[in-house]
C-alpha cells in the first residue's frame, strides 16, 4: 500500500506538525497506577516512526496494542501501537569470551621469548606451551625443558570472576594445580592459563595485565615483561599487552564498579579546602588534617651563626573513617545516569570530641568523563563527624548504570479502517452520480 505520510515522535509525545494536521488525536491508552508509572519512564527510552497508509493493510499487522485515529478530514485510521517489548535478540557474547577470542586471535601461532632473565631464556608458544633454554633458540644447539603445555581448562578470569568461584565439575588434579599455581594480583590481572605437565612435572602461570602504551611491543600483540620461580618447577611469567585491557571490549559496561576502580589501588588522592586538607586512599581510608611551615633556628658552631630552616608539619590528624568488613560498594541509580552514583561506607575513624562516637564518611563515586585522572570533588559534614566525600572518576563511566539511554526506534502503522474506506468509496460513487 502506498505510504502518505511518515513522522517521528519522541517520548511520548507528538513532534510531527504534518502528522498532526493529518490525523487529529488518538483515543487515550488506559493506564492506571504502577504500570502508569512504569509506562511513564519508559517513554523517556522510546521514539516513534509513525506511517500513514492509503489502502487497509495487506500484510500481516504487527502485535501491538491497537487505537482509532481520526484525520482532520474525518478519515479513520487503525494504528498499531507497539508495546515496547524488544523482540528476542540474539545473546550479547560474553565477556570472558571476547576476551579470549581476542587475545587468540592477536597472540594466534606467536611465541614470545625472554632473554633477560640471567642463565635462562623462555619461549612462550601461547595456546601450545612454555620451554626454558639456554644457548641458541634453535631446538639443536641448545638445553631446554618443558614448562608445562597449555590446559584450557584451568583458564582464570581474575578481574571479571567472583572471588572464590566454586567449580563443582573441576577433577581433583586440576583442583590442585589450579592452587598450586594461584594468581598473586588479581586486581591487575584479566586472563590467566596454566601449563602444566611439563619436564620433571615442571608448571606455568602465564597472566596477562594491561599495557596501553601499544608503542612499547614493536608491532608484537604482546611482551613478557616478568619471569618467577616462586618455588622449586613451580613458574609465573607475566605478559603485558594492549589486548588484555577491559577498555578493549564492547561489553566493558557489563564490568561490575568494583573491577572499574582497580587502578585507584595503592595511591592516595588529596585536596585542599580552606584549613584542612583531606586524603583519600582507596580501600584504606579517608583522613583530614593541617599542616603548617615551621622555621627553626639552626647554630652552626664552625661560622658561629645561626641559620633558619623550614619544614612543614602536620599539627592536626583526623581519620574520618576506615575501610571495614562493611566497605561494600552499592550502585545508587538516579533518574539521569547523570545523578547516579556508586557509593562505599568507610567507619572506625578517630573519636569525635562531641559525639564521643567514631567518625565516619560516605564516599561517593561519580561520572566524570571530561577528565582522565580522578579527584576529590566536594566534602561535606552533613551531620556532627558525619561525612560525604565525593570522588569524580573516568573510571566507571563505562559502566552501563552511567551510560546515557538510547531511544528505542518503534514502527506504527496506520492504516484506513474498513469502515472509512467504505464510506470513502461510497462518498466517491455519490461524486459520480452527480457529474
Amino acid at each position: 500500500s502506498s505510504l502518505l505520510c511518515v513522522a517521528l515522535f519522541g517520548q511520548a509525545k507528538l513532534e510531527s506538525d504534518e502528522l498532526q494536521s493529518n490525523v487529529g488525536q488518538a483515543s487515550p491508552i488506559p493506564q492506571d497506577g504502577d504500570a502508569s508509572r512504569e509506562a511513564s519512564v519508559e517513554a523517556q527510552k522510546l521514539e516513534y516512526i509513525v506511517g500513514l497508509y492509503e489502502k487497509e493493510a495487506s500484510d500481516p499487522v504487527p502485535k501491538g496494542r491497537e487505537i482509532k485515529m481520526v484525520s482532520s478530514t474525518g478519515q479513520e485510521f487503525s494504528c498499531v501501537l507497539p508495546t515496547g517489548e524488544a523482540e528476542e535478540e540474539e545473546a550479547e557474547e560474553d565477556l570472558k569470551t571476547m576476551v579470549k577470542r581476542k587475545l587468540l586471535t592477536a597472540f594466534k601461532d606467536q611465541c614470545l621469548v625472554s632473554k633477560n632473565s640471567g642463565y635462562w631464556s623462555y619461549e612462550v608458544c601461547l595456546y601450545k606451551g612454555v620451554t626454558q633454554f639456554h644457548g641458541e633458540q634453535s631446538e639443536d644447539q641448545r638445553v631446554s625443558f618443558s614448562l608445562g603445555n597449555y590446559r584450557k581448562d584451568l583458564d582464570d578470569y581474575p578481574q571479571l570472576d567472583e572471588e572464590d568461584a566454586e567449580r563443582p565439575s573441576e577433577s581433583a588434579e586440576s583442583r590442585k594445580i589450579r592452587e598450586a599455581l594461584a594468581v598473586e594480583t588479581p586486581e591487575s590481572v584479566i586472563y590467566a592459563q596454566r601449563y602444566a605437565g611439563g619436564t620433571s612435572g615442571r608448571r606455568t602461570l602465564v597472566q596477562f595485565v594491561c599495557v596501553q602504551q601499544r608503542s612499547r611491543f614493536d608491532g608484537a600483540p604482546g611482551t613478557v615483561i616478568e619471569v618467577k620461580e616462586p618455588r622449586e618447577f613451580h613458574y609465573t611469567i607475566t605478559v603485558a599487552s594492549p589486548h588484555a585491557c577491559v577498555s578493549e571490549y564492547s561489553s566493558k559496561s557489563k564490568v561490575p564498579v568494583p573491577k572499574l576502580l582497580t587502578p585507584l589501588k595503592q595511591q592516595c588522592i588529596y585536596m585542599n579546602q580552606g584549613w584542612w586538607n583531606y586524603e583519600f586512599c582507596y580501600n584504606e581510608h579517608v583522613r583530614q588534617f593541617h599542616m603548617e611551615t615551621v622555621n627553626t633556628a639552626v647554630s652552626d658552631k664552625e661560622t658561629k651563626t645561626k641559620k633558619t630552616t623550614s619544614q612543614t608539619v602536620t599539627t592536626v590528624d583526623f581519620f574520618l573513617g576506615r575501610k571495614t568488613s562493611n566497605s561494600t560498594i552499592r550502585i545508587h541509580k538516579g533518574e539521569t545516569p547523570s545523578t547516579s552514583y556508586a557509593s562505599q561506607e568507610y567507619y572506625d575513624g578517630t573519636t569525635c570530641d562531641l559525639t564521643n562516637l567514631p567518625r565516619k564518611v560516605e564516599v561517593r563515586y561519580v561520572c566524570d568523563a571530561d577528565t582522565t585522572k580522578s579527584r576529590i570533588m566536594s566534602i561535606q559534614e552533613t551531620s556532627t563527624c558525619e561525612y560525604i566525600l565525593v570522588i569524580a572518576t573516568p573510571l566507571i563511566c563505562v559502566n552501563e548504570t552511567f551510560q546515557p539511554v538510547q531511544p528505542k526506534l518503534l514502527q506504527i502503522s496506520c492504516h484506513p479502517s474498513m469502515g472509512s474506506l467504505e464510506k470513502g468509496d461510497k462518498g466517491a460513487d455519490d461524486d459520480d452520480d452527480q457529474d
